[in-house]
């Protein structure tokens, strides 16, 4: 008799649970239309791109240039860069996220003589690069790579090399220069051979600067500026015209586990209000 008692009572909770609630609820139609609004949300917050395309020296690929892509691929697009040469006619600028994938910095280039610089990345990224040589020729005034904008950056085994200094305008001579608010990671990259410094973190720029080498620059391997810190870990700044890396205004970074030996000058260098903490460097 318990039994059957308990399951009247739950039979009669559920009958009342029922006539109690919309038969709205229960309509395939609204459910539907639900799932439709939803989807709408999604899509209008979703990211404007994914695409993945390829180009090719020869024009071959997806696109006939890089340039081409890189006007037409929409936000958030990756472009894969096959091996070999591609020459710019004109400094290439990125203003939108994008990540360019060579086939590694021995098989793949990007080259211009062009004045100013061989690729400018400005806005809020994030901008990737990898596996990519970036290579300035000839004598005019240029910076490699030059980053602003207060974007987001990942800079992974690519080389800048080329950079050129117009003394006279105390203008060029960066491999890579990163301004503003800019933050992210350079790791495995080579600066090598340019006119100025390998890199300069400039303004407010706060990165992690790992595992690269900083090589035969005419003045620093890495340079802080401004108020810019960070991290620079595990780096290789090795025969640079003045320091394997400077440190001056009132840059704050945290330098570990550096090896900078046979530069001209110093080995680690501190100038006017610059601060920060070295710690594990090895200096000769």
């Amino acid at each position: 008799m318990r039994w059957t008692r308990v399951m009247v009572y739950l039979l009669g909770g559920m009958m009342l649970l029922a006539c109690n609630l919309s038969p709205d609820l229960f309509s395939p139609q609204e459910e539907i239309r639900g799932m439709g609004e939803i989807g709408v949300t999604a899509e209008a917050t979703a990211p404007l791109g994914t695409m993945t395309v390829s180009v090719a020296p020869d024009g071959s690929g997806d696109y006939p240039s890089l340039e081409a892509a890189v006007e037409e691929v929409p936000e958030g697009s990756t472009i894969i860069l096959e091996a070999g040469t591609f020459l710019l006619t004109e400094p290439l600028s990125v203003t939108k996220a994008l990540s360019l994938v060579g086939a590694g910095m021995d098989q793949t280039e990007l080259v211009s003589g062009v004045e100013g610089h061989v690729v400018h990345f400005s806005g809020d990224g994030p901008f990737a690069a990898q596996g990519i040589t970036f290579r300035h020729q000839g004598n005019t005034m240029a910076d490699v790579v030059v980053v602003d904008g207060g974007g987001e950056i990942d800079f992974n085994q690519c080389r800048f090399t080329g950079g050129i200094r117009d003394e006279e305008k105390k203008l060029g001579g960066h491999g890579l220069l990163i301004r503003e608010r800019t933050t992210g990671l350079v790791r495995e990259c080579r600066m090598e051979g340019n006119g100025l410094h390998g890199m300069q973190l400039r303004d407010e720029a706060q990165l992690t600067l790992e595992d690269n080498v900083c090589r035969d620059n005419i003045r620093a391997g890495i340079r802080f500026s401004g108020t810019s810190g960070g991290t620079a870990r595990q780096n290789e700044c090795t025969g640079n015209g003045l320091s394997g890396i400077i440190v001056t205004e009132q840059a704050q970074p945290m330098l570990e586990g550096n090896i900078c030996t046979d530069n001209q000058e110093s080995g680690i260098a501190y100038f006017e209000d610059a601060g920060g903490t070295a710690q594990s460097n090895e200096c000769s």
